[in-house]
């Protein structure tokens, strides 16, 4: 039977009660409601005969009040009462209504026609076909029809042209790539190159913050290129050659040295309590103007200090290992002013100078024996020898006060130690190159070897040194290179050392002021001592940083203050670094046999921090001390 055959008669099952609960009257089954839509959907229904309680439906004559309004006014089945009225091809029941003829849906487009509210209309033709069922109320095509005019035949959207991409989609997609690669560039693209560009502390090379660019020499040695050609090597009294392995000329103007903004230097941040100074260190104190470097000391309160200057030091960014190092300075004042300390000298890396924590242990060791002299004190638990003991040394009982060596020749195994094996002994030892004082109205370089174990007075073999000015114990500085002369004038300081790296006596250190040698000591003016029960002290073997400082500290001379004028500075034309040609070049922090890289790393916490003044971890037991 064709499913599309007159509409049932007989009227379905109805609840006997509505929702309210009282009794429903019977719905109709052939009186259509009473609708706005005109006598054209009256005439229809006449015309196609009875269609049960569904007629208001089918016809749209819903009173243009919608599906809730149409079952306020009559009593509407429930959803599982209503039979789909349309064909499905999917089922083979046998259908339920017939085929009415053109006037039902004749009377159909009359009345979605005359509803505003409906911008589609019931369109002629069989409403089985999906493209004759609905048609647009407008005379004619829109501008957005492609938008949402099905296409049967495909069954999508007829504007997608079977796969095929359009010149504009290609461009879409070309100018969403471009984008993307833009923003890639200059999120992620450009941090990447100024990192290589501008200056990275920890790196070997590069920039510095205002742009000045060392030369490479080789993969490791660096030099300026502000350095004049004539500066590339040099030649000690004995006619040995040393060629440039680094050096800066602070040529350019503006350079700071904050930490991070240059890759051999920092200015550091503290008080240098060691030595009770009474100045803060600052490194908005130090700059380059001019071609030089240039530190300022200022009468300006500081951290409860009267005094602000500065401390520049190349720890753990640059260090060498023998060679020739050459400062050309102009130093603070005049010669008859007594107060200033400026200072230009070198200091073992695993120690960081100001940094109590770090030397304490490690300053100023240069020795690799396991007895007496690593001792705290110099003396055994029983206080002996007594002539160590006893001595009497600056106003103190006692040779030494230090609390012994950290990193001895004897560390037992297992042991936290710098390496490269625990029976390496490890310190930091200083030398130095220039400390400026006055004596009666001239201005002296004193400088210095600084090594531990000491000897009974703090006195050496003096026949196995030389003495190229007889009429001192320390060197005079020429006046020219006081900053109050008339025509002050760079002047050179300057320090040649070869160490001990066969821990036998061997090496030396020469140092110099305005290019003439001062004084040369051996190692073997620090021989082993059977007296006091220490061995052969070293020329050191470890990395060794720079710092350049000016200071005022009593513990170094008397200071008198109606001598000294604010401000004041400390001018540094450049630092140069020679080694002995034909000779493996030493440059490195962290060099093979003697590393400090990894062991800086697990103690960060003290190499960075300036307000741990002792070692805050237990010492590595040792086989003198302890027992392994």
């Amino acid at each position: 039977m064709d499913r599309r055959q007159a509409l049932p008669s007989a009227t379905p099952a109805y609840a006997s009660q509505n929702r309210a609960g009282r009794s429903a009257a019977p719905r109709p089954t052939a009186t259509l409601p009473s609708s706005p839509v005109g006598s054209a959907a009256s005439s229809a229904l006449s015309a196609s005969g009875d269609l049960g309680p569904y007629s208001h439906i089918r016809h749209g004559s819903m009173g243009g009040i919608g599906a809730r309004g149409a079952a306020s006014r009559i009593n509407a089945p429930s959803l599982s009462e209503v039979q789909d009225p349309l064909p499905s091809t999917s089922r083979s029941a046998a259908p339920k209504f017939a085929k009415q003829g053109p006037g039902l849906y004749s009377s159909l487009k009359s009345t979605y026609s005359h509803s505003a509210s409906r911008p589609y209309a019931a369109v002629p033709g069989d409403p089985h076909d999906e493209r004759s069922s609905l048609h647009y109320a407008s005379a004619g095509p829109e501008a957005d029809d492609f938008l949402h005019n099905p296409d049967y035949k495909r069954g999508y959207s007829g504007h997608f042209d079977g796969g095929r991409i359009s010149l504009r989609g290609l461009l879409n997609v070309g100018t969403l790539i471009i984008l993307v690669l833009g923003l890639l560039g200059l999120f992620a693209g450009y941090p990447i190159l100024a990192h290589f560009e501008e200056l990275n502390g920890q790196l070997p090379t590069g920039l510095n913050g205002s742009g000045q660019l060392p030369i490479v020499v080789n993969a490791l040695n660096l030099r300026d290129h502000d350095t004049p050609p004539e500066a590339w090597s040099w030649k000690n009294p004995d006619g040995e050659d040393y060629h440039l392995v680094f050096s800066d000329e602070f040529e350019v103007p503006g350079r700071t040295f904050w930490p991070g903004d240059d890759p051999y230097w920092e200015a550091v941040d503290i008080w240098y309590g060691a030595t009770k100074d009474y100045e803060w260190y600052m490194p908005e104190q130090i700059n380059t103007t001019s071609g030089y470097l240039q530190i300022t000391m200022s009468d300006r309160p500081t951290h409860d200090l009267n005094f602000r200057s500065g401390m520049l030091q190349s720890w753990n960014k640059f260090c060498f290992q023998g060679g020739y190092i050459e400062y050309s300075a102009i130093l603070p004042g005049s010669p008859d002013t007594q107060g200033w300390w400026p200072g230009a000298w070198l200091s073992g890396n695993l120690g960081r100078p100001g940094y109590l924590g770090t030397t304490e242990g490690t300053w100023p060791y240069s020795y690799s024996g396991c007895d007496t002299g690593i001792r705290p004190n110099q003396t055994t638990p029983d206080g002996l020898p007594e002539s160590i003991s006893t001595a009497k040394l600056y106003g103190k009982t006692g040779l030494s006060w230090l609390p012994g060596m950290r990193y001895s020749s004897c560390t037992c195994p297992g042991e936290d130690h710098p390496g490269p094996s625990n029976d390496v002994a490890r310190a930091a030892p200083e030398i130095d190159v220039l400390e400026a004082q006055t004596q009666k109205g001239v201005g002296q370089a004193s400088q210095s070897l600084q090594v531990a174990p000491f000897d009974v007075g703090h006195k050496w073999i003096q026949n196995a040194a030389t003495i190229y000015d007889e009429s001192s114990g320390v060197s005079n500085i020429p006046e020219k290179a006081y900053e109050l002369a008339d025509n002050p004038t760079f002047t050179s300081f300057g320090l040649e050392y070869s160490p001990d790296f066969e821990l036998n006596g061997g090496g030396f250190l020469t140092w110099y002021v305005d290019g003439k040698p001062t004084w040369r000591m051996d190692g073997k003016s620090m021989p082993a001592n059977p007296d006091i029960g220490v061995g052969q002290r070293h020329v050191p073997t470890e990395p060794m940083s720079i710092v350049i400082n000016f200071g005022i500290s009593q513990g170094f001379q008397n200071v008198v203050f109606d001598t000294l004028n604010f401000p004041a500075t400390m001018k540094v034309d450049y630092v140069r670094v020679y080694q002995k040609n034909g000779q493996p070049e030493r440059v490195s922090c962290s060099p093979p046999d003697h590393p400090t890289s990894a062991f800086i790393e697990r103690h960060k916490d003290v190499y960075y921090n300036p307000n741990v003044t002792v070692w805050p971890k237990a010492w590595p037991k040792n086989s003198l001390v302890d027992g392994c």
